[in-house]
């Protein structure tokens, strides 16, 4: 399997499929709109850097763009997540108006919002009529493509309740020991937490960030995000044993940090490491838990 592209619209559970298949593995990067991907696709150039790092990539910015992905990754999987469409228009209309006030703090970022919202929707801001058609043809097209491979697409919805039992036969995997993750109303949950982080970690601060992928460049503003794990300044995925993370956290927290995160995308971690939870019970202060983050500072001395 060469990678894992994600082809559903935002709000149909993107966020869900990108943790379920970091789950299960496959590095994915949700979202990609670094300055590569953007010169790459408005350029209608599709071998994407972003993806020599990663091996799953989902939601707007590669979804229009199945069929030139698929020409470049030959061998990859595809899955469509899908949703009820009336839920999604509700979800995707609250969704857009937090965008509209959000993204305008990042110009970069905003940039390529608005590129790949005319790409996908033909309209920039939200448009009740538009976004409908601009869904209908989207499942449409993607089903009318791949429906000569359907090994090579999976059609999943996940608001509605599918997860393991469809995603890891389709991708030749065993179910894993965890439930499905559901990453509901992510954007709600983005905004709350960025404010959470500001009330505990002070502007200017160095902090262990794990997974940091899941959050965008907003997320640590004034604050230094180092990534747990980290290789030469980038993310490398989780630890491979609770040892390793233990390890890895008292290399960076050497480095300077005073603060570990966690967002709620890797909770599991404290879960699936017991050595790792345990560490940071025994170690750090825990100053901040939330259904969104888990903000631990130290380490104490012994």
């Amino acid at each position: 399997m060469n990678k894992v592209f994600g082809l559903g619209l935002s709000k149909t559970g993107t966020s869900s499929l990108a943790e379920a298949l970091g789950a299960l593995g496959i590095r994915t990067i949700h979202y990609p709109s670094d300055e590569a991907t953007f010169e790459c696709l408005r350029n209608g150039r599709y071998r994407l850097p972003v993806l020599e790092e990663y091996q799953g990539a989902v939601d707007i910015p590669v979804a229009p763009f199945y069929a030139q992905l698929d020409a470049e990754y030959p061998g990859s999987r595809f899955v469509l997540t899908v949703r009820d469409p009336e839920a999604w228009l509700r979800s995707v209309e609250l969704h857009w108006e937090l965008m509209m006030g959000w993204w305008h703090r990042y110009p970069g970022f905003q940039r390529f919002q608005e590129f790949i919202s005319a790409c996908v929707y033909g309209s920039v801001g939200f448009s009740r009529q538009r976004f409908l058609y601009a869904y209908e043809t989207h499942r449409r097209n993607v089903e009318s493509y791949f429906r000569e491979r359907p090994g090579d697409l999976l059609v999943l919805d996940i608001c509605g309740g599918e997860g393991w039992e469809a995603l890891c036969p389709f991708l030749g995997v065993e179910i894993p020991e965890i439930p499905f993750p559901h990453a509901n109303e992510w954007m709600h949950q983005l905004l709350a937490a960025t404010a959470e982080l500001a009330s505990v970690v002070p502007e200017g601060e160095a902090m262990v960030l794990a997974d940091p992928d899941t959050f965008g460049e907003g997320f640590a503003a004034g604050r230094r995000a180092i990534p747990f794990t980290e290789r030469e300044g980038r993310y490398w995925g989780p630890p491979a044993d609770g040892a390793q993370a233990v390890a890895e956290l008292n290399r960076l927290s050497a480095s300077g940090a005073r603060f570990v995160v966690f967002g709620w995308p890797a909770f599991w971690w404290l879960d699936h490491y017991p050595e790792l939870r345990g560490h940071l019970d025994e170690r750090f202060d825990r100053v901040l838990d939330t259904d969104r983050l888990k903000v631990f500072q130290g380490p104490r001395r012994p």
